[in-house]
């Protein structure tokens, strides 16, 4: 298996600095932030992501319920592989990738492989990123994940998948957005 290239950009190479506050990627980046939740009520995690573009301004968004995650740390996982499925698909090629959970950051950053199922998944990130002219991953915070996190909890209230591009969003997310960068 080839080794990760990560693009040249501040703090790039799978950083694991933490963001205190929102920061936009470089001008020529997306930033996709993801998140997971877990419905304890119905032992059900959920995904959510939000990709937005180097002013912030919101390009698309994406909720999914996941039955099989064995941690948070998996849920994860499984989130950053729906949102950079997603981003695929949309043709971009130039993404900075940020979640909440520094074990899973790890998890994807690493240089040996782990075991396991999120092992498994993380080695999965790894391929699916070599598809990327230009990739980062960061650690954040979880106040600066905040859109992330709620669409997650919102799609474990929806019936099936999402995913809103453009003049499809609702204003409650609009409104964290904008609330985001304030």
């Amino acid at each position: 298996m080839s080794t990760i290239e990560y693009c040249e950009i501040p703090n790039a190479k799978g950083s694991l600095h933490q963001e205190n506050h929102r920061l936009p990627p470089a001008q020529n980046m997306l930033k996709l932030n993801v998140d997971a939740s877990l419905n304890e009520n119905l032992n059900q995690f959920s995904v959510g992501g939000v990709l937005q573009d180097h002013q912030g301004r919101l390009l698309s968004a994406f909720g999914k319920k996941i039955n099989q995650p064995f941690s948070v740390v998996h849920g994860e996982l499984l989130a950053i592989m729906e949102g950079i499925k997603l981003v695929y698909e949309k043709n971009f090629r130039n993404i900075q990738v940020a979640s909440d959970t520094l074990l899973t950051v790890q998890a994807v950053t690493a240089d040996q492989e782990d075991l396991g199922y999120p092992g498994a998944c993380a080695t999965k990130i790894k391929e699916r990123l070599q598809d990327f002219i230009a990739f980062d991953i960061v650690h954040v915070r979880r106040s600066v994940n905040s859109v992330a996190h709620n669409i997650a909890v919102f799609s474990s209230s929806t019936h099936s998948s999402f995913v809103w591009m453009n003049d499809e969003f609702l204003l409650w997310l609009v409104g964290l957005v904008m609330l985001d960068y304030n």
